[in-house]
């Protein structure tokens, strides 16, 4: 992550907005959205520490294109998928190349907890 990169910072807040609240009030096309752009973001500005954000990235993309598409969502394999991505954004958080994004990044974290609660509160 490139430190205090305005993309990426209106990238986080634009997550944050779009998914601050209820996970119910976001449509599967907003979060598509928000996954590609943030695909293209890591493609362009992603270091070895990213890769694997991109890649759980990229395997949550088809969970929620399924759910969108088929009305089927396996809430277990998106909560799984979430915690992961919890984790790798709190280990970028923790690298000194992210120091001067850390309230960025502590807001998106929230909001991926949120996100995970949500989901796995789901599952039946």
């Amino acid at each position: 992550m490139i430190a205090k990169d305005q993309n990426q910072i209106s990238l986080v807040e634009e997550t944050v907005n779009t998914f601050d609240g209820n996970i119910d009030e976001t449509t599967a096309s907003d979060g598509l959205s928000i996954i590609d752009k943030w695909l293209n973001r890591l493609e362009e500005a992603g270091d070895e520490i990213t890769d694997d954000i991109a890649e759980t990235l990229e395997r949550l993309r088809p969970e929620i294109d399924t759910a969108q598409r088929y009305n089927r969502i396996d809430n277990q394999r998106i909560a799984s998928l979430l915690q992961e991505l919890i984790e790798q954004t709190r280990a970028v958080a923790a690298t000194p190349e992210s120091s001067a994004e850390q309230e960025e990044l502590s807001q998106l974290i929230a909001v991926l907890e949120n996100l995970h609660r949500q989901a796995a509160s789901q599952i039946s």
